[in-house]
């Protein structure tokens, strides 16, 4: 007897039916490496900014970052060889981020109404968990040289792009920028960094409004047309 007589004839005919009829699995479509790699990358920031705002620069590990992400050790040293490397990366992303979040803004007011509210734009820019994060990553730096350095490099690039952009939105608005626009740039980021870092060791949030209205009048006193346009 064979193998196949081990089921009567008419059993096989209805079997070969069924699995004729029965609809096959549908074929998981496997990622892109690339779309893997970069969806990789992106949890172990968003994990080590995480990190960085709960516990600080110096409890922020190579180890503690991967259990936040809940990637392996050995994914997060392909990614980020050294912490440095992932420090870097941070403070990339999240200008990356900010000027989505700016365009946000920009896209929903008109030029003369966005530079009004800029101290405040900034203010919920970079009063994020994001923004601290990257508090705790300057401030390392002091005494980190092998992340100072690059992270100088990175930050100047970073301030040049910035400087363009914010000339861009005060012609935006009818104005010329002035001579010192820079400079002004850089103390209004400067304040507000200060203030973020106050406001997170002190909780003092009725002490920040009064300050971001005084940067809103001081904004008003550089460019005086402000107060004058409708």
């Amino acid at each position: 007897m064979t193998q196949g007589m081990l089921v009567p004839p008419g059993r096989v005919t209805r079997m070969r039916r069924m699995t004729q009829d029965t609809p096959k699995p549908a074929i998981r479509r496997r990622r892109p490496q690339a779309e893997r790699s970069a969806d990789t990358r992106a949890k172990v920031i968003e994990a080590a900014i995480a990190c960085l705002h709960r516990a600080g620069y110096s409890a922020t590990t190579i180890s503690t970052v991967a259990d936040e992400a809940g990637v392996s050790r050995g994914a997060m040293t392909h990614h980020f060889p050294a912490k440095t490397d992932l420090m870097l990366a941070v403070v990339a992303a999240v200008f990356e981020e900010d000027g989505v979040l700016y365009g946000r803004t920009i896209a929903k007011m008109d030029p003369i109404a966005w530079l009004r509210a800029l101290p405040e734009t900034m203010w919920a820019v970079m009063s994020r968990p994001a923004g601290i994060a990257v508090m705790e990553i300057m401030l390392a730096s002091r005494s980190d040289p092998s992340l100072a350095e690059p992270l100088r490099a990175l930050q100047s690039r970073i301030d040049d792009q910035a400087h363009r952009w914010s000339r861009e939105r005060i012609r935006a608005a009818g104005l010329e920028p002035l001579p010192d626009a820079d400079a002004l740039h850089e103390l209004w980021v400067a304040a507000l960094r200060g203030l973020a870092l106050e406001s997170t060791f002190m909780n003092n949030a009725e002490n920040v409004r009064g300050a971001l209205a005084a940067l809103s009048d001081s904004m008003r006193r550089f460019y005086p047309a402000l107060a004058d346009k409708p």
